[in-house]
């Protein structure tokens, strides 16, 4: 990497021209602390290699950190915006703070906590407070006599009963709305496929301004719209996976991703990118 006030390059490759980039996401090589481990050598071998890759993210940040002060955009910063989206807890309570609905919800180890939470709000599904895992129901009696629990904390919620969506956004506009097909409290357990979904205008506008809050130009949301009439915020991805919401789709919000980019890229302009978007979703 060269970083100097005439050039800007990495592995060779020099990105003083380049206005405009798109990184789905960057992954940590090594945990982000150091675990336990069992002896004196696993221990300098991991902390090696964990100091290593402490180098390499600094070095990661510190170009791109240059390149967006160079006014260059960056969709979306690869450090900053994976903070809310791996803690689940943290994002709820600022959704809710600011004024955007999220599930109630309690991260804990302790059954008895858990156990109280699922009587006071009547029916409840369980899940990782990051990553991928399953979402399943769960009940009173499976915490109370659940053994693992205190093991590990684990991130319980409301059930809300309706559609599961993916909604896509790019700039400041609702590109794409999808329900997601699937015969199971998990959406992405036996996903059948998408039927696109009429998003009310008002709460299309909601979804931009809670995407734009999140300090994103681009996002996939997991929402739930409920019989009830509500729209639950459950996720906000910032390098979302599209390849499963099938080619048609897949193309229709990768365009628009790169309409904003290369508009950018021409007038330095967010204002006219975002319009780019919202002029062709509208044809």
């Amino acid at each position: 990497m060269t970083v100097s006030s005439f050039e800007l390059s990495w592995d060779n490759v020099d990105f003083s021209d380049i206005r405009a980039l798109h990184i789905r996401c960057i992954s940590q090589n090594t945990p982000f602390s150091m675990p336990p481990v069992t002896n004196a050598i696993q221990y300098e071998e991991f902390r090696t290699a964990f100091r290593r890759e402490q180098l390499f993210q600094g070095a990661t940040l510190s170009f791109f950190e240059e390149f967006a002060s160079r006014g260059g955009l960056l969709v979306n910063s690869p450090f900053g915006a994976y903070v809310d989206h791996d803690s689940k807890a943290q994002l709820y309570s600022k959704l809710r703070e600011n004024g955007f609905d999220a599930p109630k919800s309690i991260m804990t180890n302790d059954p008895a906590a858990a156990a109280t939470f699922i009587e006071t709000i009547g029916e409840a599904v369980c899940k990782p407070s990051a990553g991928v895992g399953s979402t399943r129901s769960v009940t009173v009696d499976e915490v109370r006599n659940s053994t693992d629990l205190p093991q590990c904390p684990v991130l319980f919620q409301e059930r809300i009963h309706g559609s599961t969506l993916r909604v896509h956004v790019v700039g400041d506009t609702m590109v794409l709305a999808l329900k997601i097909i699937a015969p199971d409290v998990d959406s992405r357990t036996a996903t059948s496929g998408f039927d696109h979904f009429e998003m009310p205008e008002a709460e299309a506008a909601r979804i931009v301004a809670a995407t734009r809050f999140m300090g994103l130009h681009y996002a996939a949301w997991d929402i739930i719209a409920g019989d009830d009439g509500r729209y639950v915020y459950l996720d906000c991805n910032p390098g979302p996976f599209v390849m499963w919401i099938g080619e048609k789709n897949r193309k229709f919000v990768f365009r628009q991703l790169a309409r904003y980019l290369v508009e950018y890229a021409s007038t330095e302009s967010l204002e006219k990118a975002a319009a780019k978007v919202k002029t062709w979703s509208e044809q």
